[in-house]
């Protein structure tokens, strides 16, 4: 029993230790200043179908801060315009907590959640960045705190243009 104990012991005390990781802005300084192109694919909160759309994006860093701008080729109403900031010592990439941060062969995963709102339910939201020198994907999985239904919502999948 007592071995059982420290086993546990030990097992919780890695997981925590490596549960998070941190980033830093210079983590992101392969995509000042780059375009890419790609598309957009969303589940349709009314069919409930996948739908998806032309994109198009720049990534800048101005200072501290991570900047993108995307334009919907066929939705231009829809275009947006933000900046990021990694926060608390490299722990939050804006207001989203970093969950997990991993680079191997060239490429970059980074996985952060919040909590918020879907289809006006109460869910913990997850989105996966991950990025190479060519491509860069964004997914983003909602779990319904109700129900622990898990579904992807959406996916950004791009490539740099030059």
């Amino acid at each position: 029993m007592k071995t059982l104990f420290t086993t546990i012991s030990i097992l919780c005390l890695v997981l925590t230790a490596n549960a998070q990781d941190t980033i830093k802005l210079s983590d992101f300084e392969s995509i000042d200043n780059t375009n890419w192109k790609g598309t957009l694919t969303y589940t349709d909160y009314q069919s409930g179908e996948l739908e998806t759309i032309d994109a198009t994006m720049q990534f800048k860093i101005d200072g501290d801060k991570i900047k993108t701008s995307v334009q919907y080729t066929y939705e231009p109403n829809k275009n947006y315009n933000g900046s990021v900031k990694i926060r608390k010592n490299g722990t939050y990439f804006g207001n989203e907590k970093v969950v997990s941060f991993t680079e191997d062969n060239g490429t970059k995963v980074l996985v952060t959640t919040h909590r918020g709102k879907d289809d006006n339910r109460k869910a913990d939201m997850y989105i996966t960045h991950t990025l190479t020198d060519t491509t860069y994907i964004v997914s983003k999985e909602v779990v319904y705190l109700d129900t622990k239904e898990r579904l992807t919502r959406n996916t950004y999948n791009y490539t740099k243009i030059q």
